[in-house]
């Protein structure tokens, strides 16, 4: 990152500081994979780009992309953290990216916009089994809440601050309008609405064999049979189609390994959340890729 740049970051942070982030609308810039990107920040929405978290998906998606490079599916892009990451990796890869979110689809859209995104699109809708008006629970005062969720009582101990209407379609709706052939990936990130959306693609699932990045939330306890009925249906889905599951074992927002696993089964760590479910037919070049990956790490 340039001088100029580093300098706007700390105006930025000066102006969040202050409290007064939400007057302005301004570009800031992150360095990624040794890529640069601006970050436009829209009266404070975006700003945490400019801190991304998660910095391991870089490595999977270094592990990932050699396998199949044709389009990339984002099931949940919020204010578009993965499409950052994704980018700094390849930006020859078709994406497609579905939020039902209108703050976090109009800061998604100035995004590719201010850095020139080819062969990227945003729909404006989730993804479900059915068509039907959904409901967005959001459990902070953000605009952008990625932990907001259209499952009913997802969260019962959680304080609801909001409630928003949103359009569900399931995939099969869509086909005629978008080109959804080659679908390489596919990353599901949607606060417990994991098998809904699984439902919605599995014809693609069964016919193209896509790597799957997902996050799957614990269960916690034996006693939260809801979770653990939709998490089983999950597993009992994947194995029909002949995937296999990997973990991401990760400390310190750093890439350690992909651990396979015979189920998810109950626990309560956040860090075991997220997934990397990879069809067998792939499973051996996907070990490979791993391996020198983390070697290199």
């Amino acid at each position: 990152m340039t001088l100029n740049k580093k300098i706007n970051t700390i105006f930025i942070r000066a102006l969040n500081k202050f409290r007064i982030l939400n007057l302005f609308n301004i570009n800031g810039a992150i360095s990624l994979n040794k890529k640069t990107f601006k970050i436009p920040i829209l009266q404070k929405i975006g700003f945490s780009n400019l801190f991304m978290s998660e910095p391991w998906m870089i490595d999977i998606l270094k592990i990932v992309l050699p396998i199949e490079n044709k389009k990339f599916i984002d099931v949940g892009v919020n204010i578009g953290q993965t499409l950052l990451k994704l980018k700094s990796v390849s930006s020859e890869i078709d994406y497609i990216g579905f939020e039902p979110n209108p703050i976090c689809v109009n800061y998604a859209a100035k995004l590719i916009n201010e850095n020139n995104f080819d062969n990227t699109l945003i729909i404006p809708s989730g993804i479900s089994d059915k068509n039907e008006m959904g409901v967005l629970n959001f459990f902070s005062q953000s605009e952008t809440d990625s932990a907001a969720s259209m499952i009913e009582d997802f969260r019962p101990d959680q304080k609801t601050f909001k409630k928003e209407f949103i359009p569900l379609f399931n995939l099969d709706s869509l086909k005629n309008k978008i080109n959804l052939d080659s679908i390489s990936i596919l990353k599901i990130d949607v606060e417990g609405a994991e098998l809904e959306v699984l439902n919605s693609f599995k014809k693609e699932i069964e016919e193209k064999k896509p790597i799957i990045l997902i996050e799957i939330l614990p269960v916690y306890n034996a006693q939260n049979v809801r979770r653990i009925e939709r998490q089983n249906k999950i597993q009992n889905m994947l194995k029909d189609f002949d995937y296999s599951i990997f973990r991401v074992i990760k400390q310190d927002d750093i890439l350690l390994d992909l651990q396979e696993i015979s189920e998810i089964g109950i626990h309560g760590n956040m860090n075991d959340s997220e997934y990397v479910m990879v069809p067998k037919v792939k499973k051996e070049v996907f070990k490979n890729n791993c391996q020198q990956r983390l070697k290199r790490n």
